[in-house]
């Protein structure tokens, strides 16, 4: 569905969300800054560029460790729309863990759409059908979930997740930098619902902003790297739309900073925006997750 500038303003600009009491800053910043990797160019290039100035693979996957990768591959598009993560970046990560010794890496997203479809015509199976260790895993089982709760939690209280995010010895997002109608923008944080069961609940439920980031509760990413090879400007999260072809990957540890860095790559329905004026992120930074502020994060280019 498509959605106009000023629904698009509404969503993004929520700024902080007050309860009662005041905002939800349950936890504190300890005060250091985040640190995000900016790169220009291939993703067979600068993404082990980005990760060698890092500390190298090494860094985060060890020799024997199972290792998820969570791309965006919910809708049954070709790469070239913009909505799911190109094939290059999710091959050249899962032969990057598998060269740093990863016994096996398992690419999950609990699609929206047609979970075959999907797998076909992202083009993401057939990109690492070559990979020994590799496999792409979309869970549509109840035995594939775990249920979880938070006590901490004012809207997401209890979810289902994904049990191998609680399986693996690493989890890596590395979702499409798009719009998305209801989100304003879908990064890190609005990726991370690929890996629970329900998410219309998130829609029909709650408050979709405060759940997205209080995701961060229950699922812990190692790395972060959003693939803005193509940015879909608008009409997201399942397009078409505008498709600004940026070539530009941005990496960090923390997934708040590297949201909130990569929403200043582009303009979304034709308007540009701070990381904080998008309402989850905002959210995320005040309950602990993460640095929002542009003062806070340090940009390293490659």
């Amino acid at each position: 569905m498509a959605i106009t500038r000023r629904k698009f303003i509404s969503v993004a600009a929520g700024s902080a969300f007050c309860a009662a009491g005041g905002v939800l800053a349950q936890q504190k910043s300890n005060g250091s800054k985040s640190e995000v990797f900016v790169a220009k160019g291939k993703a067979e290039k600068k993404i082990p560029e980005i990760i060698e100035k890092m500390g190298g693979m090494s860094r985060f996957v060890k020799p024997g460790a199972r290792v998820l990768i969570k791309p965006n591959m919910s809708f049954p598009n070709p790469p070239e729309w913009g909505t799911g993560t190109s094939p290059e970046v999710v091959y050249t990560l899962a032969k990057s863990c598998l060269d740093s010794g990863a016994k096996r890496v398992i690419i999950c997203d609990n699609t929206i759409r047609d979970p075959e479809l999907c797998k076909e015509k992202t083009g993401i199976v057939s990109a690492v059908s070559g990979l020994k260790g590799a496999v792409v895993f979309i869970p549509k089982q109840d035995s594939m979930f775990v249920h979880k709760s938070d006590e901490r939690a004012k809207e997401l209280t209890e979810v289902d997740i994904v049990k191998e995010v609680y399986n693996c010895d690493c989890l890596i997002s590395v979702p499409v930098a798009k719009s998305h109608s209801a989100g304003g923008v879908s990064l890190n944080l609005k990726g991370f619902m690929g890996l629970v069961k329900d998410r219309g609940a998130y829609h029909r439920e709650m408050d979709m902003h405060t759940a997205i980031a209080e995701q961060l509760y229950y699922i812990k990413p190692h790395l972060c790297i959003v693939d803005a090879t193509r940015a879909l400007l608008d009409n997201g999260p399942a397009g078409p739309g505008k498709v600004a072809e940026l070539n530009t990957f941005v990496a960090g540890i923390d997934p708040v900073a590297v949201d909130s860095y990569s929403v200043t790559l582009a303009s979304w329905y034709g308007k540009t925006f701070e990381g904080r004026q998008v309402k989850h992120l905002k959210i995320a930074s005040d309950l602990g997750f993460g640095n929002v502020e542009s003062s806070m994060i340090t940009e390293t280019v490659i």
